[in-house]
């Protein structure tokens, strides 16, 4: 009798002990708020990733590499030193206007290379502006030019 008593006991506590609860998990309330009349720095600058429409050149991009390759004229130390095929890369900001602005020669190969292109670079006709939510903003724009 004894041992039957200490069995129900034992059955009793050791289910009594079981946590069947499961942890509650709370998700986080997230509320969207949209702020209304923000307004963005006027002169902030997008990259091509964040516009809705990109920059364009008159008459489009193999007008410009053709304008690129009438206007820039090969250093004479490059072609000395048999440097052609070697890229210059620049980046221009085209403003709300189409115009181009702070050119910058990010690398280039020598030789005269990196200022040439930036003479030719100043020679650049208005751009189509970028587009963000339909008003034209200031964008980056790179450009990476081989000498041949």
């Amino acid at each position: 009798m004894r041992k039957m008593l200490f069995t129900v006991v034992g059955f009793v506590l050791l289910f009594s002990c079981q946590n069947n609860s499961k942890p509650v998990l709370k998700k986080p309330v997230l509320k969207v708020v949209k702020l209304e009349n923000s307004k963005s720095d006027d002169n902030e600058v997008y990259n091509l990733a964040s516009v809705d429409t990109l920059p364009k050149y008159p008459g489009g991009i193999e007008k410009f590499h053709a304008f690129l390759k009438k206007n820039y004229v090969i250093p004479e130390e490059v072609i000395k030193n048999e440097a052609l095929g070697h890229p210059v890369f620049a980046t221009i900001k085209i403003e709300k206007d189409g115009t181009v602005s702070e050119i910058e020669i990010i690398r280039d190969f020598g030789y005269g290379s990196g200022p040439e292109l930036k003479r030719v670079l100043k020679l650049s006709s208005n751009w189509v502006p970028a587009i963000k939510d339909g008003k034209p903003v200031r964008c980056l724009y790179s450009i990476p030019y081989y000498v041949y």
